[in-house]
């Protein structure tokens, strides 16, 4: 294989579907290169859940989730394919925590009406939870849950639709930056007018320079099965994050017969090549202590799965030009938290390729410093997609 084509993204995750998806449905001629398969359970974006939210401490953050809920609407407006499900999310922990009460003062910028629920009205109102006396929470109705197989698919399927080529099993190995950047892969060489690099934890390789600033780490998730399975559905168990030792985030049992809970206790460090599949023994011990102490009612472990994020100092994103070559746009959007925004994250990156400014462009979206651009500029982009 050796062509040419104006748009080449790499990496079939979130942020690279749907910037392949943006790019083809503004009719660009686009190349999207996955090296195993859409939706694969090596990376970070697969899976039946993920959290949508608006309730963060960061007002920007907020107002982008309520700019990004807009454009999950209009995704599934097109693609004809219920891809959010409204919850509701609480935001639990002792009250007066600096971050809940940070949660609040952002969501109420936003004129969402968030709620304040004392320990006795959750009690009443959601009886699955046991939490302590001082505890409260933060209620917020735009909360929900978002599904990482169904939008990659969707997105995938749009942009074939659109005219976008869609190669999975092709590996990004050596990406050179020019006036026509080229990208060499497993099955032929590519050159392109504008590149968009968004290959989650194989970035680092793809890209050295940013190794300095681009940690990939080990997240795991459990599921438990609960007693009572219909008192854990979506209907009356909302999203939740906990603002305490265990930093919980928690779903009801959506698409598998069970709950599910991450705990945010430890972050080993690993790469996209040398990452294991096996659940660190800190993390089983916080989860299910979280499981039996506060969600009694489903504390019956049925499996355990692991996934990567790739972290950006202070949890930002990047989506940014290469310092050396506007042809090129690195894009990082994860650090935990990325996927609730992935229509918009599209709609930034096609804008930046096509030389646009986007009004949800952000600046806390700029290369952070201490990348490594001095020092390794005249190494070769190498590593593998």
């Amino acid at each position: 294989m050796r062509q040419h084509v104006q748009f080449v993204v790499i990496g079939a995750g979130a942020a690279g579907s749907a910037a392949a998806y943006a790019l083809a449905r503004r009719r660009q001629d686009v190349l999207l290169l996955e090296q195993f398969h859409v939706g694969h359970e090596r990376g970070s974006s697969f899976g039946p859940s993920r959290i949508f939210r608006l309730a963060y401490e960061e007002p920007d953050y907020a107002g982008l989730a309520q700019a990004a809920l807009a454009s999950w609407r209009a995704l599934e407006r097109e693609s004809g394919q219920q891809l959010y499900w409204q919850t509701g999310g609480l935001d639990l922990g002792p009250a007066g925590t600096p971050s809940l009460e940070a949660v609040y003062a952002s969501l109420s910028t936003l004129e969402v009406s968030p709620q304040r629920i004392s320990r006795r009205e959750l009690a009443r109102r959601y009886p699955q939870w046991q939490v302590p006396s001082d505890w409260e929470a933060v209620y917020s109705p735009e909360a929900g849950i978002v599904s990482p197989q169904r939008t990659l698919r969707t997105l995938t399927d749009l942009a074939r639709h659109h005219g976008a080529q869609v190669k999975e099993g092709v590996l990004a190995l050596e990406i050179e930056p020019g006036q026509r950047p080229t990208v060499v892969t497993s099955a032929g060489v590519v050159t392109c007018d504008h590149l968009i690099v968004a290959a989650g934890a194989w970035l680092p390789s793809l890209v050295p320079e940013l190794q300095a600033v681009l940690s990939v780490t080990l997240a795991a998730s459990s599921f438990y099965r609960p007693d009572n399975l219909s008192a854990f559905g979506p209907e009356r168990f909302p999203v939740f994050i906990t603002h305490d030792e265990f930093q919980a985030y928690g779903f009801p049992a959506f698409d598998v017969p069970g709950v599910k809970l991450g705990v945010d206790v430890v972050r080993p460090v690993t790469t996209g090549e040398t990452r294991t599949f096996e659940v660190p023994a800190r993390v089983i011990e916080a989860s299910d202590t979280f499981m039996r102490r506060f969600l009694p009612g489903a504390s019956a472990v049925m499996e355990r799965q692991t996934c990567l994020i790739t972290r950006v100092p202070g949890g930002d994103f990047i989506l940014a030009p290469h310092p050396d070559c506007p042809q090129v746009t690195l894009a990082s959007p994860c650090s935990g938290h990325g996927f609730k925004f992935t229509p918009l994250l599209g709609e930034l990156l096609a804008a930046q390729a096509l030389g646009e400014r986007h009004p949800w462009h952000l600046p806390r979206f700029a290369l952070p410093s201490g990348a490594g651009w001095q020092t390794a500029r005249e190494q070769p982009l190498t590593g593998g997609l």
